[in-house]
């Protein structure tokens, strides 16, 4: 790899302080960390703009606290016999997790919403023809259970959903499988039905609800050193160590990625109306960089309900420049839920570009695990060195497409 030039204006050491701190949404730490990455691009003279949007910042604890609610009222509702009443309650209880979630409907997360802002540092050429969005959030979440141990409840989410839909039915019909079957079996029938409703209800409900209130996660791979890299590029972007012939370079740090991808729909819906760009765009999006293993692009994003493809041509481009300059191909990784779903829902080409924990892997997140000793801090400018050769890459004139390596996206 040929060796990164970086800025002596960019003092990696104080985007850590900034970016390596608990900053979960709706706190007073993310407004600070949003106004000092303000002040860090105002003294260096890098303009840029703030979107302002409404969120939901107590959207996850929201949900838990519904899902706990809903569930245990249902539970009592059928062993209480409230007939046709237990199927409502089934409704309204699947209504207030699946519109919040779902279709960013917020049913049940509205309290404490708050404008929070999207930072957006955008670089113009003389003749734009196409566009390249860079994109981190901010934003940090922690969580009682890591990605690995909460997957019991989010893989059988779809089940709680049909557990639930019986659990409604088996109130209706609650008299008449008395009557056909005896009082101890349909008995026997609801505590069977009920007992895994509570336990994913319960355990889901915990997780979400609580993360507040255990020692809390720095953030600092997940996600500060991709916006440390992404700060260091808008420097040298800035000072025109990257040229730019006919590429928009759009630098996104969103916030609310932690509450269901919030900044990032939000700043979507704002570049769709009144019509959308017209240009072709691409997005790459920066998680957990400036860790000690391979650098990863993932497969899919998205989640138990719905996972996309990401793009395959673009992970192919971003495969080539890494392979030019580390000499090393990224592994490819299966699956991730980031701020790319929200522009691949949409159809825009999006990648997620990474790297691996030797020892933890993509562990560990969401949790006291994510600290500064997980970043490298060689690896920052290194980040840059990439990003802005991938910029190149991507800048090349319309007849000179770019050079495409192998990289398997199936």
């Amino acid at each position: 790899m040929s060796p990164p030039q970086p800025s002596s204006a960019v003092d990696y050491a104080v985007l850590l302080n900034i970016l390596s701190r608990p900053r979960p949404n709706g706190s007073a730490a993310e407004s600070e960390t949003a106004q000092a990455l303000q002040t860090w691009l105002k003294q260096r003279g890098i303009p840029f703009r703030c979107q302002f949007f409404r969120c939901y910042p107590y959207q996850n604890e929201a949900v838990g606290m519904w899902l706990i609610a809903s569930r245990t009222l249902l539970v009592l509702a059928v062993f209480l016999h409230w007939g046709w009443v237990s199927a409502v309650i089934a409704l309204v209880g699947l209504l207030g997790g699946l519109l919040d979630i779902g279709f960013g409907i917020p049913l049940i997360s509205w309290p404490g919403a708050r404008y929070s802002p999207n930072i957006l540092v955008e670089f113009e050429p003389a003749h734009t023809e196409q566009e390249l969005i860079l994109a981190a959030h901010y934003d940090s979440k922690t969580e009682l259970l890591d990605h690995a141990r909460r997957a019991i409840f989010t893989r059988n989410l779809r089940l709680g959903i049909w557990l639930t839909v019986a659990m409604g039915c088996l109130g209706i019909a609650y008299p008449w499988l008395t009557s056909v079957l005896s009082a101890p079996v349909t008995t026997a029938i609801a505590v069977i039905v009920a007992l895994p409703v509570l336990f994913l209800a319960w355990g889901l409900g915990l997780h979400l609800a609580l993360g507040r209130l255990v020692a809390p996660s720095q953030g600092a791979i997940d996600n500060g050193a991709s916006c440390a890299i992404l700060l260091g590029l808008a420097q040298d972007l800035h000072q025109k160590k990257v040229l730019l012939d006919h590429t928009r370079v759009t630098i996104a740090l969103f916030t609310g990625e932690e509450v269901n991808m919030q900044g990032s729909r939000a700043y979507l819906a704002s570049r769709l109306r009144p019509s959308p760009p017209a240009w072709p765009l691409a997005v790459v999006n920066l998680e957990l960089m400036a860790q000690d293993g391979a650098y990863v692009l993932w497969q899919r994003d998205g989640s138990v309900f719905r996972q996309i493809p990401t793009d395959a041509r673009l992970n192919a481009e971003i495969a080539t420049v890494l392979i030019q300059e580390t000499g090393a191909s990224p592994q490819s990784a299966t699956l991730i839920n980031s701020d790319a779903y929200s522009f691949l829902s949409a159809g825009w080409p999006a990648s997620v570009l990474g790297t691996f924990d030797t020892r933890l892997a993509d562990g560990g997140l969401h949790r006291p695990a994510d600290n500064l000793d997980r970043v490298k801090t060689a690896r920052l400018p290194e980040g840059v060195h990439l990003l802005s050769c991938l910029v190149r890459q991507h800048d090349l004139p319309p007849h000179l497409p770019p050079a495409i390596g192998d990289f398997d996206n199936n």
